[in-house]
């Protein structure tokens, strides 16, 4: 299933996403605690894993549709 991620965020020293889409998503971890979002996706040689600093998110949106999951992350 064509899972999908659009992140507008920070994801490292002077480097940030703006509504960056991220297909072939396979898992979202959400740690609340760290303000951290992790978000896995399929690759040809294995998984790659982004990581999403939480601090300045203002909304998170989860629609479904077809059985496919789409998160917005603004």
């Amino acid at each position: 299933m064509p899972h999908q991620v659009t992140v507008t965020g920070k994801t490292g020293p002077d480097r940030t996403l703006t509504a960056a889409p991220i297909a072939n998503v396979t898992q979202v971890d959400f740690q609340l605690n760290d303000k951290r979002l992790f978000i896995h996706t399929e690759q040809g040689a294995g998984d790659n894993v982004k990581e999403i600093d939480l601090s300045t998110v203002t909304g998170v949106v989860v629609a479904i549709s077809g059985g496919n999951f789409t998160f917005t992350v603004t």
